[in-house]
């Protein structure tokens, strides 16, 4: 019921497996609205979402950026970055996404490979207890968007917010606080 939902309100959905992908495009969701999100996918998964025309996936290291020019160049690419996730429950900066120090290798990479870039991720992590965090992981993106203009690559159009936005009420931070740090930040 929650993804029929999510489906009917215009969402669009994060995926991290083929079943997951297989899950959203049987509600009849468009594969434009979907991004596979997995940092790092096995390839016969690649090949999976290349057969689904599902385009837009993230990457966040040079061996899956390789993979991706191999099995998939025509994807559409988003960079994930590491952000501040010392205030949430769920940690995964430790786990997933490239340093802003290493963005920019990867950036060139991409450009030398002909792939297309078209935003950046960030996960501040679930439960996150600042909406400040929003606000630190947004200005950090960007710094990537800086980077793709510097680097003569076309501008980048995404921008993916990941945090574990708690839909329960009373919750803290509510999401008109994280609307308070996040949206002025999106705007630049």
């Amino acid at each position: 019921m929650l993804l029929h939902l999510l489906d009917r309100l215009g969402s669009g959905f994060d995926c991290a497996s083929k079943e997951e992908i297989d899950r959203v495009l049987e509600m009849g969701v468009d594969p434009s609205r979907i991004i596979f999100a997995n940092p790092c996918k096995m390839s016969a998964q690649i090949t999976h979402a290349k057969l689904r025309n599902v385009r837009k996936m993230t990457f966040d290291n040079e061996d899956e950026l390789l993979k991706i020019a191999q099995l998939f160049p025509e994807a559409e690419l988003v960079v994930r970055i590491i952000t501040d996730d010392s205030h949430s429950m769920c940690r995964f900066s430790s786990k997933f996404g490239a340093r802003l120090t290493d963005a920019k290798k990867l950036l060139s990479l991409a450009k030398e490979l002909r792939l297309s870039v078209i935003g950046v991720s960030f996960h501040v992590g679930s439960g996150c207890e600042d909406p400040a965090a929003f606000e630190l992981a947004a200005n950090d993106a960007l710094k990537v968007f800086q980077m793709v203009k510097d680097l003569g690559m076309p501008p980048m159009k995404l921008v993916d917010v990941g945090g574990g936005f708690q839909g329960i009420p009373d919750a803290k931070p509510a999401l008109t606080d994280v609307a308070k740090y996040l949206l002025p930040a999106l705007k630049k």
